[in-house]
């Protein structure tokens, strides 16, 4: 019961962590605030700093460090080079069935758009590009790329407060982009509008970090 109440922690917090940007975190106030037992918390906060998204100070506690450029540059030098890697790697092996999974979940994505859910937003966008690490079948990079698309995701709860619908939008067209080329058996197109997606993804949130810099010393 420990563990399934330490993932549902673990979902929360990673949720809500946006909110604690730049903050101390209390595991004992967290409890209260999520109304979850003190040590199922306290895993999901180790588990977290495991995966770099807070950090652990021994003997304090655990901190929410702010966003700074260069954790952007970084997450999605990532992404450009391994992601690049893999889906080369994996593109012959593409299919029809791999077209039409793509497009499900380009269509739940708009499903959850709709909704305003961006937990499960982004839960269908990582499935969109973990397919080809999947298919690669390297448990490394999966496990990297798994826990570098968490930390894409957490620089997007830090820079906007909602989902930018149009935004967003544009994303799922990059995505259909891709699909569309892998249909055609263009591997040349499809790195193209792959390396292109992760760019924008970068700049999108880049100018969401500044934007709320902006109105912040507005106010």
């Amino acid at each position: 019961m420990s563990v399934l109440l330490s993932d549902k922690a673990y979902s929360i917090i990673k949720e809500k962590i946006h909110l604690y940007d730049g903050q101390y975190l209390s595991v004992r106030k967290l409890s209260k605030e999520i109304n979850i037992g003190y040590s199922p918390v306290r895993e999901a906060c180790n588990r977290l700093s495991q995966e770099g998204l807070i950090k652990q100070l021994p003997g304090i506690g655990y901190y929410v460090p702010k966003v700074k450029e260069k954790y952007f540059t970084e997450v999605f030098e990532f992404r450009k080079v391994i992601g690049f890697y893999v889906f080369q790697k994996v593109f012959h092996l593409l299919n029809r069935e791999h077209v039409e999974m793509l497009s499900s979940f380009n269509e739940k994505m708009i499903e959850y758009l709709k909704k305003r859910d961006l937990e499960n937003f982004h839960k269908y966008d990582k499935k969109f590009h973990l397919l080809f690490f999947k298919l690669y079948d390297n448990s490394i990079f999966t496990n990297q790329m798994n826990n570098i698309m968490d930390r894409s995701y957490y620089c997007s709860y830090k820079t906007m407060d909602s989902i930018d619908k149009n935004q967003s939008i544009n994303a799922i067209e990059e995505h259909k982009e891709i699909v569309k080329y892998i249909a055609a058996h263009n591997q040349e197109m499809a790195m193209k509008k792959y390396i292109q997606h992760i760019e924008n993804n970068e700049a999108r949130i880049k100018e969401g970090y500044y934007n709320k810099l902006e109105k912040s010393l507005i106010i």
